[in-house]
């Protein structure tokens, strides 16, 4: 546990924070393992959880046609799940383990209630939640001009 704490203060979401503070995270979620190839969150569903990954690499993706489309990885430091939590809107992408990793979840409850309590937290989350989706816009304009060039 002691070193998931230590770690979590070298994330830039957590930047400042004492291996206390990320402790009383640490706390408030529950940190499990997750296989090569484990579905952690589905598209479609409801948002129950916000996950952190603490280790390894895990793959956001959607399934069209068929086919699964990977849109992003994510990484040690990497918050998963928080826009659908904080909408109140089904989860727009579906999450895996492309190896072995490890997540802090945290609950609906649990999540709003540390971001109530800590304001540069918050702060960071929805700056990091808010760029995501401008570049999601992005790219769907430039797709659009490419479509129609």
């Amino acid at each position: 546990m002691d070193n998931h704490s230590q770690l979590m203060t070298t994330f830039p979401l957590f930047k400042g924070f004492t291996e206390n503070g990320t402790k009383r995270l640490l706390d408030a979620g529950e940190i499990t393992p997750h296989a090569p190839g484990e579905v952690l969150l589905k598209e479609g569903d409801t948002a129950e959880f916000v996950l952190l990954v603490l280790t390894g690499k895990l793959e956001v993706f959607v399934e069209r046609q068929g086919k699964d489309l990977v849109l992003t990885e994510a990484g040690p430091g990497a918050i998963l799940g928080e826009l659908a939590v904080l909408c109140g809107i089904p989860r727009s992408a579906s999450v895996r383990a492309k190896e072995a990793s490890t997540t802090l979840k945290w609950d609906d409850e649990k999540f709003r209630s540390l971001l109530l309590r800590d304001h540069s937290l918050s702060q960071r989350v929805f700056s990091g939640a808010l760029r995501t989706l401008v570049d999601k816009e992005r790219s769907l304009i430039d797709s659009l001009i490419a479509a129609q060039g």
